[in-house]
């Protein structure tokens, strides 16, 4: 067996420092693992096996979707910030990971601030406040004035409690002036079959609430953050906000985005976020994105993705505290 010499190696190493060629620039040399914070099926993991396929293609190697569900999401988020930083694990994490989770537990393990380093946003989700079409309810203002003529009996249903329709309820019932009755679901599918059953009056719905409402079997009341060509009649929350009394009022923003642990060197996440560009433009993959009502971001960039995490982080921490909701 022979033995390297080690003037040898020494030269070698030097000259690899001069040159200012990084130790990983051949990155990636093995399979990624791309870490999903929820069970499949759902639209998380579809955009998830969208992107891996799309990202392998362009960094010439396989990115390999790894399901992590459990407490919210947040076992999954806990396991990437303890990873190697060396861009073979990252992370596809909602909005409320990130944003949201860090106020509502309290024991929760990872800082979403120290722990990670954006690669870039992907797409910002519309949600849409719905009623059973045959009910009296047609606008978001009839919502309004029918929980302030009637309190206590408006119902809002959500995926469970601190769940993102239910922070929507409550800020509205404290920024309306009203007293809603939540209740809470283990995901929006059921909460949704009871607003079409008409024992729920409302839901803040993701894109699943989309085709009852393109049935007639829902009515839409407005979307949110902005209208979506799927429903070009329907109202943005903005435009409707101010008639009902409620000017202020935004519930929370969804998005989709990739991380990786902290310290994942900058030319790394450079060429991470290089290949979420190419599969982000391509035609399938925003066609897909657009029919779940999703829109793709038009800054994907690491550094605009950080700034939506850490301003989303204080508007949510602040919001929840007034709102006094924890999750034990």
């Amino acid at each position: 067996m022979k033995t390297r010499n080690p003037l040898f190696a020494a030269l070698a190493s030097l000259a690899c420092l001069l040159s200012g060629a990084p130790a990983h620039a051949a990155y990636p040399e093995k399979p990624i693992t791309l870490v999903v914070p929820f069970a499949p099926g759902g639209f998380v993991h579809v955009v998830a096996l969208m992107f891996s396929e799309g990202m392998g293609t362009a960094l010439g190697q396989s990115v390999v979707v790894v399901n992590r569900p459990g407490a919210n999401g947040n076992l999954a988020a806990d396991s990437v910030a303890q990873a190697a930083p060396d861009g073979y694990t990252i992370f596809l994490p909602t909005a409320s990971i990130l944003t949201i989770n860090p106020h509502l537990y309290k024991t929760i393990q990872f800082n979403p601030l120290r722990d990670f380093v954006s690669i870039g946003q992907i797409a910002n989700t519309t949600n849409l406040f719905v009623v059973n079409a045959t009910g009296d309810i047609k606008s978001f203002k009839d919502l309004v004035d029918k929980a302030r003529a009637n309190p206590g009996t408006v119902s809002y249903g959500s995926s469970g409690a601190g769940s993102i329709q239910h922070i929507a309820g409550e800020a509205l019932a404290r920024q309306a002036g009203v007293k809603l009755l939540h209740v809470p679901f283990k995901g929006v599918a059921p909460a949704l079959n009871e607003v079409l059953g008409g024992r729920l009056t409302v839901m803040f719905s993701d894109a699943s609430g989309i085709p009852f409402v393109k049935a007639g079997r829902l009515t839409p009341l407005a979307v949110s953050p902005q209208r979506i060509a799927d429903l070009p009649g329907v109202p943005a929350l903005s435009e409707t906000v101010a008639a009902a009394g409620v000017p202020g009022y935004a519930p929370p923003a969804i998005w989709y985005g990739l991380v990786a642990p902290k310290g994942t060197p900058p030319d790394v996440i450079a060429k991470l976020n290089g290949a979420m560009l190419q599969t982000l433009r391509k035609p399938e993959v925003r066609d897909k994105l657009l029919a779940a009502g999703a829109t793709p971001v038009d800054e994907p960039t690491s550094e605009a993705f950080a700034r939506v995490i850490e301003s989303d982080h204080a508007r949510y921490g602040a919001l929840l505290k007034t709102l006094d909701i924890t999750v034990d």
